[in-house]
């Protein structure tokens, strides 16, 4: 056993269980060292919340991505820069505070190349109405969130110039993709 390539492995495929145990190697680019660790405690260790500080922030793919971004109660608007999208590169934005915010949350694309694809849905909340604010899925590469009570915006990376959007906002102005 010893001797055992691991790609010579027999694959567990669906049958992976929490409780089953993953070899990894810690720190590969400095000192590595062999450690284990359990499905679960890697799933759990990947999918742990962020919470966002305030202020212009640049998101990246290894402290946020597949992760829920917990966007603060604020003293001033926000500005979350994404990085360029690929397929499958995740981002899911929520508010955090406890009262509607008094300033604004922007969420943009890195550079003039990425745009968002979809929609958002808005629920009004001094109208007591939705509606839908869609993207023109070509050129749109600024989200801006107004004064937010509650939202969930997931972003989802489609190629590497498409985010798609998709999720709500509650507030009593309606979000712009733009």
């Amino acid at each position: 056993m010893a001797d055992l390539k691991i790609s010579n492995m027999t694959s567990l495929a669906a049958g992976t269980a929490r409780e089953d145990v993953l070899h990894i190697i810690d720190d590969p680019a400095g000192t590595p060292i062999n450690k284990k660790v359990t499905v679960g405690d890697m799933v759990n260790a990947l999918a742990a919340p962020v919470s966002l500080a305030a202020g212009a922030i640049t998101i990246t793919e290894a402290l946020h991505s597949g992760r829920m971004l917990i966007v603060p109660d604020q003293t001033g608007n926000s500005a979350y820069t994404l990085p360029v999208p690929k397929p499958g590169l995740t981002f899911r934005f929520t508010y955090g505070g406890a009262a509607a915010d008094a300033s604004d949350t922007s969420i943009a694309t890195v550079g003039g190349a990425e745009f968002f694809s979809g929609s958002l849905l808005f629920a009004d909340t001094d109208g007591n109405a939705f509606s839908i604010v869609p993207s023109d899925n070509a050129a749109d590469d600024l989200i801006t969130i107004i004064k937010p009570q509650n939202m969930d915006v997931l972003l989802t990376g489609v190629s590497t110039s498409e985010y798609a959007v998709s999720g709500y906002v509650s507030s009593i102005t309606a979000p712009t993709i733009a």
